[in-house]
């Protein structure tokens, strides 16, 4: 087989061969143009977007910071408004409390809570004491000499040989004194004793009379009887006439106080010349109360412990309100309460027992301290306001 012959090449026109270089000139310079322009087009369009989105964020913070702004002025109007109806509200409570004290200031003359005079210093007005037995004089002195002289110590042996029981009395009638049940009830009731600085010496006394189970909450007496020769003491009143805010003075041989004092410790050694002074503590009474028991007891601010059961709580005409017997004592709190039996109980056990007290009625009005030379100092108590049986 022959060979077969070759192929020419393809031959381009001259005219075709030139226009190629120049179309991809004219193309190239094309290109160049456009590159700038399409960047500084995209470059206004992101600054466009950009400017509007700032402005929709600033108008949305200028909306919330008005909104909040306007919440702000409704609170805090609100809480003026609040805070003047709280001022207007203290400003009448003011008033009101500013109108009731001026009702309570005590003037030469008037009727309110009238300054405490001292005990030491208070005379005691004659029908404010009980009238002299036969033979005797009547009393004549301050409210303090008339509770040293009808106020005694109580105190005997314990019946169980384990040492010394204590109280306090108060003389009620010639030859009679009262105390409390629980006061005489552990003690020998052969040798129980009374003694005070009028006294002089400690004296035997019989245990006349008690009150059976002697409980708090329950009638608390017993009564003693004086030797005849014990004619030293003076009997002080009895009256039902208290009410709350009632000053007070509690009379009696705390052993709280007794503790510290040398004569007391001398004469439980044996002693019978050491007789310890009597203490007094003075108060309000807080309440007048009902116990379920039918008990009328009275709490009341005058200090009084274990020593002053059977002791008088008086007035401060040293009329003998109440017998101090109890009191309530709460170690969590610190809180201490006293409490007597109102006197009615008290006259309610002599009457039952043949002893028939002088009773006095009336409100209590102290009689005035006299100054040096007769006048009236300028301190002297105002008349305080009329009691109420209770």
């Amino acid at each position: 087989r022959p060979a077969a012959a070759p192929v020419p090449p393809p031959v381009v026109p001259v005219a075709a061969a030139a226009a190629v270089p120049a179309a991809r000139a004219t193309s190239s310079a094309w290109n160049w143009w456009l590159l700038p322009t399409g960047v500084l087009v995209a470059l206004a369009f992101l600054a466009l977007g950009f400017w509007l989105g700032w402005q929709l964020i600033a108008e949305r913070i200028t909306q919330q910071r008005l909104v909040a702004h306007v919440a702000d002025e409704t609170r805090i109007t609100e809480q003026v408004t609040r805070q003047r109806e709280t001022n207007d509200a203290l400003r009448r409570e003011i008033e009101q409390a500013r109108a009731g004290l001026a009702g309570d200031v005590c003037r030469p003359g008037d009727f309110g809570l009238s300054p405490l005079v001292p005990p030491q210093i208070t005379p005691m007005q004659p029908s404010a004491v009980p009238p002299p037995a036969p033979g005797q004089q009547a009393f004549q002195g301050t409210l303090i000499e008339l509770l040293d002289q009808a106020t005694v110590l109580v105190l005997g042996p314990l019946a169980n040989g384990q040492g010394v029981g204590t109280g306090t009395g108060f003389v009620v009638a010639p030859g009679v004194v009262v105390t409390n049940a629980h006061v005489v009830a552990p003690i020998d009731p052969q040798r129980v004793y009374v003694v005070n600085r009028r006294l002089g010496r400690p004296v035997t006394v019989q245990v006349a009379a008690q009150t059976p189970d002697p409980q708090p909450g329950r009638p608390d007496f017993a009564m003693l009887r004086l030797p005849a020769d014990a004619t030293a003491l003076s009997p002080i009143g009895l009256t039902r006439v208290a009410s709350r805010l009632d000053p007070v003075i509690a009379a009696g041989y705390p052993q709280a106080i007794m503790q510290t004092d040398a004569n007391f410790r001398a004469l439980l050694d044996g002693n019978s010349q050491a007789i310890p002074e009597l203490a007094v503590t003075d108060g309000l009474i807080s309440a007048v109360q009902a116990l379920p028991s039918g008990l009328t007891v009275m709490p009341h601010t005058a200090a009084i412990s274990r020593g002053n059961s059977g002791g008088p709580l008086v007035d401060r005409c040293g009329r003998v309100v109440g017998v101090n017997t109890f009191g309530f004592f709460n170690a969590e709190q610190g809180e201490r309460v006293s409490y007597a039996q109102k006197a009615e109980a008290v006259i309610a056990f002599l009457a039952a027992n043949g002893v028939n007290v002088t009773e006095l009625t009336g409100a209590c009005t102290p009689a005035p301290v006299t100054a040096p030379g007769g006048a009236a100092p300028a301190g002297a108590p105002a008349t305080p306001p009329a009691g109420a049986p209770a």
